[in-house]
């Protein structure tokens, strides 16, 4: 199947696009042929078939013929697209989509291959990059700027990158600002490379139709030389253009600017808003000004933005914009608007990313609102805020409602915040038909689990496209949250003013098609502006509803809107804009206790519907998010005021179906919540009620119960001291010390409905008061109902212990009358609960454990009842009934148990262990019963049926597990003398395999499993005892304060007082001051909450480390400019003292003149004269920075000593030159004693480098070198003499007179040592997987080092070597402060190597000793990858650079010193030690590898160092003549006679068998034939 979909991808790939070829060879010089489009006459494929070269028209016949693409080009399918692997970096995979197009090729087709074969994101923005396309420097701040802002920009608008795509100039930049800003993905990065497919270097490996398959590796390295570049590897995509040219640039520009102007047509998001085009312009050429004015007067106009200080165009672009503020005639006047200068040097300029998309909205001439929608679709509030949400911006009528539509559907966050501070108002915005709208919007979360969900509630499959309405709504979350709870769309008044409004709409919009059906729900418009909103609700009279529906129209049905939009960010699984919403409107506690139950309730459907994982674990923590919020607030408020936070706990909430906050938490499962310190304290004082006992409540509760005039010394609460807790309607006809309704208000309770009050005395309603209160009490309940079950179970265990007679007795009768009065009080509760349905009603009671087990003991005991008034066989069987339903009425002790704090946490471990132990009993009754049947079987094969069989299969293997053996049947011998069954000896088998499995293993994982549950759950079953808490007290508040069987009078005082369907719920009524206060308490909390959580995030270690990084970047900044203006200084000071030199040169000059005229007549004072003159001269012909010496060579006299006195960094900033010498190498100098320099006065136009490579084992190592210091690898091909500027010449002269007058004019050098040039080498990887290229860095750098000392211990027989200090370095070549080693060749070693190198000998050896080592390196890198894994140790090689001392003109060597126990493992000649350990058996392998690698051409010896650091090894050779030319690893290889040593004298060791060398047979040594 992949296959076939590659299969077409490949088809439509080459039946839509096309490369060119060029089909006739038009030369535009002679030698060497070469035709018009770049190629040579072997280049072109039609010579194949085509004419002969002598059939070749001449060029004065082709004069006159012009070549172009459409008639001297061909077209044919594209032969390379695919995937590049990029081959340039190790730690990175680069890979790239690319395809091969012609000049020709349309927008849309290149644009859907970017938007369906490689799948890119359609682009909201595109940025489109020009600038130089040569390598050029971009100051600092600027490159940070364009770096930052550039990707910034793309990434957080979700913009494509346009660029050349090429390894050079702005391209290059644009590249590394992507791997320095961007992400590693490609889909992420969209950074598009338009590149001319006939200057791509090597681009014939990028030939091939691969699509998905096969990567093309693909490596981004070009001669310096060439004029061919290589594509940048941290684009993501690239569009190779083909005119049929070779080596041609700008042939893609016309096609890059034919798709931008097709993106441009697309549309942002499903409005009509096109996609914006930016041009951003760095540096370039004269082209790029001619491109903007094509950009800035298209239509429509594409804005500029320039990044001024980049150089040469985008600074002269900058320069003609500011003269147009002065200059209105100026032509670039008309489109001043359309370019914006950014300048990064500017301390109120803005950062780089808003100022390129604000250039974006102001250059597309767009009105607010559209730019407002653009914005949008970018997800860039911060823009929208500063320049587009601005005070007095005129807005079209609707504009900013679409918006916030816009906002709320894209799920954007900051834009609703933006539109809400800026005076959105919800009340005119939200409305019946832009709620429903954002219930159905398609965005957001693709699995549709709210059509799931409406699905389960309605209970039937919904069609495809089904539009889900407010109602359907409603019952979604009264399905989720359960209960007793009603939404708001269900009610009765709701459906009715819907129904009305759904009817207007239909007969203002009546259905046009024939398959709408007159049914259907209408279509909405929402971008029309609303009246404001009326408070009223729906009346409930048809005809005053629709009177109303005809006025409001389309009006909002819902008053508390914020809650809507909250509830609906819930219920699509937004959780940013659900979390924003939170914030905003009243009852933050309670919503977030509904976000609690909601998202717990959906994460329990999407288990159920077999969801992923994902979405359930996303849900859970959702969930656990509000319910934190939750807790958060309530512990802030309970700080802040006790008595207002119990109040926000218990205070009725109108908008959520009249719950209290703490009823939600119950409902949602918070146990945190309902653990919490403010609400146990709330719940005590439920339980406790108007009592005010502190000791020995229990005795002073009993003894009032006993003695009811006791209670009138109890001592009760005050309505202040209770003013925080919920009140029945009941309760509130009493009032408490008065008879006054006004006393409640007086001392702060506000009763907003208070039944009739019927009057009473004041003395009377003064102890009727106490004994209702007292009585009333949950605590007293309890007791009294406690007692009252006790007396019963006492009478009902009398009665199933004495023998039943055929009347009850007396005990019976009570025993009777107690469980029918609890029966009607079940009913009652049934009945009075607050759902509305009796199926919901039944649902919650239902719900309840304790209620479940009542009602089965209830109908147990009246079975029992029934059976017992028979005679007989059926008043056994009652009787049995009785005894039965006794064990349900015993565990209901349990309930009684669990309010007590210690027992309660028990009852918890227990009811968890109970639960979490079903699989393991259900596992244990599969063994038993496996073995029962088994056992029953064999021992008794001729059992007759009969349901004795199950009682004996189960019995005797139950009670095994419990240590009864029964070890007198274990043979299958009874004790009555019967015939052994058949099979018996197989019974003693089974008995102890089942024995094992169910004692020995399942009997012991259950009690690790109960052991585990009980450690677990002792933790936290104190707060599970605090959640469950609630419930007994809730059960207790409710109880009538009578137990049964007295019961029945309160059943009958409801009844007479017509109350029984009066639903009597514990709440806090409040009036509305009241109500207001408690919102504006909870509003300072919230507000404190969050101020709190950002000071703690601003106290954080992780933020304090982050800002402490930006502020150490920003100090990186400026002491970057810091440097930049010293360097500046000091370049103006060097210009400052050679215009001084100048003059003191001419100064000089007059003096001479003067002096000739004045001793014309004398010949003694012309020689005098001429004398003077002479140091000057020639101090001009031997400057240090002439580059016209021949040699290498350079004595201490060719250095003026003026320079040791000026400070290194202004000699290192002399203008173009450096006084340090070239590192030169002439192709004279191999054999024949080289070839002499140049004189002084000669000079030479051009000279080709000629470089000698040495080839060996897939590496190119240079030999040769043909650059100086300041010449980059371009100018290779074209060395010459440079010659000395006056400003150079001036400068010397300026030096040579101040130390002849003695003049101090410089500074002294405040870095001790002495100034070097450093060169190293650098390795880049070839085409080949196993090739590599190793040349010199193009230029030296500069260093001070400072000798440390000069013993002889570290000399040896070839070199001396030396410590320095390193005081001062150029970039990182060396560290400041670091030790370093200098090494120089020992004065007869390069007497002896005289005779072969006849110049620059000491430089010879020095470039074959670093390569030597560099060989040395390479070998190391390969063994330390092929080596096996029980070699941990990785041994390497020290870096090795060349130096070149200033002072005397000497070539050495530097490495870095090593620390240490500095060992020899083995010499040059072949002898090694005795190794002892793992290293040393390791470094004396790696030696036999090298010879066995090498195929015997190559060994490693001399190895040396300290620990895993090694230095100076010989690189033997067996053709590595000695004394002559052909030398190239050091004067150190002894040939033959090492290798012949060495096979000779090694032992193999453990590391050599490791690596499979010992098994190998060491041939002795033969040399090579001459």
């Amino acid at each position: 199947m992949l296959c076939v979909v590659f299969q077409s991808q490949r088809s439509w790939i080459d039946d839509t696009f096309c490369k060119r070829e060029c089909i006739k060879f038009i030369p535009f010089f002679l030698s060497p042929p070469r035709c018009c489009c770049g190629r040579r006459v072997g280049e072109h494929t039609w010579l194949e078939t085509g004419p002969f070269m002598s059939h070749w028209p001449v060029p004065q016949a082709v004069q006159e013929e012009r070549w172009s693409v459409e008639c001297h080009t061909q077209a044919s399918a594209t032969d390379a697209y695919g995937t590049i692997d990029f081959q340039d970096s190790a730690d990175r995979n680069c890979h790239a989509k690319y395809v091969r197009v012609a000049v020709d090729t349309k927008a849309e087709a290149l644009l859907q291959l970017m938007l369906r074969e490689w799948q890119m994101e359609r682009p909201k923005l595109l940025l489109t990059v020009h600038g130089g396309a040569e390598n050029f420097p971009l100051p600092l701040k600027v490159r940070q700027a364009f770096s930052k802002g550039l990707i910034t920009a793309a990434q957080s608008t979700g913009a494509w990158i346009f660029t050349d795509g090429i390894n050079t100039g702005v391209s290059l930049y644009v590249g590394e600002a992507v791997k320095a800003y961007g992400t590693n993905g490609r889909r992420k990065r969209n950074a598009v490379g338009v590149t001319p497919w006939g200057v791509i270097d090597n681009h014939g490996d990028l030939i091939g139709r691969d699509v998905s398959v096969v990567l093309r590796p693909y490596q981004p390295l070009r001669s310096p030389l060439s004029k061919t570049v290589c594509l940048n590897s941290l684009h993501s995509h690239f569009l190779l253009v083909d005119d049929g040219t070779l080596g041609k640039h700008a042939c893609q520009l016309g096609l890059r600017r034919k798709l931008e102007r097709h993106i441009q047509l697309q549309k942002i998001h499903p409005s009509e808003y096109g996609v914006p085009v930016v041009c951003v312009v760095v540096e370039g050429g004269p082209d790029i000004v001619s491109m903007v004015l094509d950009y800035v007067s298209s239509v429509p106009p594409v804005p500029v933005f320039v990044f001024e200080g980049s150089g040469r165009s985008a600074d002269l672009l900058a320069f003609l914009h500011k003269q147009t503020a002065m200059d209105r005639c100026n032509y670039l006047y008309i489109y001043k608007t359309q370019i914006t200068i950014f300048d990064s040097e500017s301390e109120d300029q803005q950062e780089a990313d808003c100022a390129i998309l604000m250039a974006t909205l102001k250059g597309t001439k767009s009105s607010p609102a559209e730019q407002l929608g653009t914005a949008l679709a970018w997800d860039r509030a911060d823009v929208a805020n500063k320049h587009i949400q601005v005070y007095g911006q005129y807005w079209q009528v609707g504009s900013l409602e679409q918006a916030m539509l816009d906002a709320l559907i894209m799920d954007r966050v900051g834009f609703v915040k933006l539109l809400i501070d800026n005076g959105m108002s919800m009340n005119r915005f939200l409305t019946v038909s832009r709620l429903e709208e954002l219930y159905n919007t398609q965005q957001g979360p693709t699995d549709n689990f709210l059509h799931h969900l409406v699905e389960d509630v309605k209970q039937n499959h919904i069609p495809k496209g089904y539009r889900v309405s407010l109602i359907d709504v409603g019952q979604v979350i009264e399905y989720l949250i359960g209960g007793a709870y009603r939404s708001t769309y269900t009610r009765k008044h709701f459906r009715a003013y819907y129904n009305h409004l759904h009817a207007h709409s239909c007969t203002l919009h009546p259905p046009q098609s024939p398959n709408n059906s007159p049914s259907c729900k209408p279509v909405f418009h929402t971008a029309q502006p609303y009246k404001r909103k009326e408070r009223s609700m729906v009346p409930r009279d048809p005809k005053e509803a629709q009177q109303q529906s005809s006025k409001l129209g389309d009006s909002s049905l819902v008053v508390f809107n914020f809650n809507d939009l909250f509830v609906w960010a819930v219920l699509q699984r937004r959780q940013q804009m659900a979390l924003f919403l939170w914030q905003h409107g009243e009852e933050a506690m309670v919503r977030a206790t509904v976000a609690c139950k909601l998202y717990r309730a959906m994460a329990h459907e999407a288990k159920q519907s077999n969801m992923d994982d994902t979405t359930v674990e996303q849900l859970k923590t959702y969930s656990l998010d509000f319910g934190q919020l939750a807790v958060d607030v309530l512990d802030n408020a309970f700080r802040q005021n006790e008595r207002m936070a119990m109040k926000l706990l218990t205070s009725e909430m109108e908008a959520w179906s009249h719950f209290t906050c703490l009823q939600m938490a119950v409902s949602s499962r918070l146990r945190p919540f309902v653990s919490h310190s403010c609400t146990q304290m709330l719940l005590t004082d439920l339980w406790t009620g108007r009592l005010n006992m502190r000791k020995n409540s229990w005795f002073k509760i009993i003894l009032s119960i006993l003695m009811p005039p006791a209670i009138l010394l109890l001592d009760f609460k005050s309505q202040a001291d209770m003013s925080h807790v919920p009140q029945s309607q009941e309760a509130l006809q009493f009032i408490w010390d008065t008879g006054r309704p006004e006393a409640a208000q007086e001392e702060g309770h506000t009763v907003t409905k208070v039944p009739k009050f019927i009057p009473v005395t004041t003395p009377c309603l003064f102890w009727t008061r106490r004994l209702y209160e007292f009585y009333n009490t949950p605590v007293v309940k309890f007791m009294f109902h406690t007692m009252s079950y006790l007396a019963f179970l006492m009478l009902f265990s009398y009665t199933v212990l004495v023998k039943m007679e055929d009347r009850p007795s007396t005990q019976e009768w009570l025993v009777i009358v107690y469980i029918v009065s609890t029966a009607v009080e079940k009913i009652r509760e049934v009945f009075m609960s607050e759902p509305r349905k009796p199926s919901q009603k039944l649902k919650v009671w239902f719900g309840e454990y304790w209620n479940v087990s009542d009602f089965l003991a209830i109908l147990l005991f009246l079975v029992g009842l029934a059976l017992r008034w028979h005679s007989g066989s059926y008043r056994t069987a009652g009787r049995i009934t009785y005894c039965l339903d006794i064990i349900f009425w015993y565990v209901r002790m349990l309930d009684l148990l669990a309010v007590n704090q210690h027992a309660g946490h028990y009852l918890t471990m227990i009811t968890k262990m109970t639960s979490n132990m079903f699989y393991i009993v259900v596992m244990m009754a599969i063994v038993l019963l496996s073995f029962g049947v088994s056992r029953k079987a064999i021992l008794s094969p001729d059992e007759a049926p009969s349901w004795s069989l199950l009682r004996d299969v189960v019995n005797q293997p139950y009670w095994m597990m419990f240590g009864e053996g029964y070890p007198d049947e274990i043979d299958g011998e009874p004790l009555v003398p019967f015939p052994c069954a058949p099979g018996a000896f197989l019974h003693p088998f089974l008995q102890a395999v089942y024995l094992f499995f169910q004692y020995l293993i399942m009997v012991n994982v259950l009690l690790a499993l109960l052991n585990n549950v009980y450690f677990k759950m002792k933790s936290t079953s104190k707060k599970l005892w605090m959640y469950n808490r609630y419930r007994y007290i809730m059960t207790y508040q409710e109880k009538p304060w009578l137990p049964p069987p007295l019961v029945s009078l309160s059943h009958v005082t409801l009844l007479l007082c017509c109350c029984s369907m009066t639903v009597l719920i514990q709440k806090l009524y409040l009036g509305r001051e009241e109500l207001k206060r408690l919102h504006e308490f909870e509003d300072r909390c919230v507000i404190a909450y969050f101020h709190k959580k950002k000071q703690d995030v601003l106290c954080s270690q992780i933020h304090r480390i982050r800002a402490t990084a930006e502020r150490a970047e920003e100090m990186g900044v400026v002491i970057g400019e810091v440097s930049e203006r010293v360097h500046f200084i000091q370049d103006s000071l060097q210009v400052l003292d050679s215009q001084l030199g100048q003059l003191q040169v001419l100064s000089a000059l007059a003096v001479d003149t003067l002096t000739l005229l004045s001793a014309s007549d004398s010949l003694q004072q012309k020689e005098a004269h001429l004398g003077h003159c002479r140091p000057i001269a020639h101090s001009h012909h031997h400057s240090p920075n002439s580059c016209t010496l021949p040699h290498i060579d350079i004595t201490p006299c060719h250095t003026p000593k003026a320079y040791h006195s000026t400070p290194p960094s202004l000699l290192w900033g002399l203008t173009s030159l450096s006084h340090r010498p070239p590192l030169e190498w002439h192709p004279g100098t191999w054999g024949d004693g080289g070839r002499e320099g140049w004189g002084a006065g000669e000079t030479k136009e051009e000279e080709e480098v000629q470089s000698i490579m040495v080839h060996h084992g897939g590496e190119v190592w240079p030999v040769g070198f043909g650059f100086g210091p300041h010449d980059s690898l371009h100018h290779l091909g074209g060395a010459g003499l440079i010659d000395k500027t006056p400003c150079e010449s001036s400068m010397e002269k300026n030096n040579l007179m101040r130390l002849a007058h003695t003049i101090p004019f410089t500074p002294g050098s405040i870095m001790a040592g002495e100034e070097v040039s450093v060169y190293s080498l650098e390795e880049v990887e070839a085409a080949g997987a196993e090739s590599s290229i190793i040349s010199w860095s193009p230029r030296g750098l500069s260093a001070v080092l400072q000798p440390l000392s000069s013993e002889g211990c570290l000399d040896g027989a070839l070199r001396r070597a030396m410590r320095v200090l390193c005081t001062w370095a150029e970039g990182d070549i060396l560290s400041v402060g670091c030790v370093y080693v200098v090494k120089a060749f020992q004065p007869k070693v390069i007497r002896t190597w005289q005779r072969v190198f006849h110049s620059d000998t000491p430089l010879q050896l020095c470039l074959r000793e670093i390569q030597q080592q560099r060989a040395a390196q390479k070998l190391m890198h390969v063994f330390n990858q092929v080596k096996p894994e029980n070699v941990p140790l990785s041994p390497r090689f020290l870096d090795v650079s060349l130096l070149h001392c200033h002072s005397d003109g000497k070539w050495l060597t530097i490495e870095r010193n090593m620390l240490g126990d500095f060992r020899k493992y083995n010499n040059n000649t072949g002898e090694e030690i005795t190794p002892c350990c793992g290293m040393e058996e390791t470094l004396l392998a790696f030696s036999h590898w090298t010879y066995q690698y090498s195929c015997r051409e190559l060994l490693v010896l001399d190895i040396q160092g300290v620990g895993s650091e090694l230095t100076d090894p010989s690189v033997i050779r067996a053709d590595d003549k000695s004394l002559t030319g052909d030398m190239v690893f050091g004067p150190a290889n002894l040939g033959d006679t090492a290798i012949q040593n060495f096979v000779l004298k090694h032992t193999c060791n453990s590391c050599c068998k490791n690596l499979g060398l010992s098994g190998k047979r060491k041939e002795l040594f033969r040399p090579p034939l001459s």
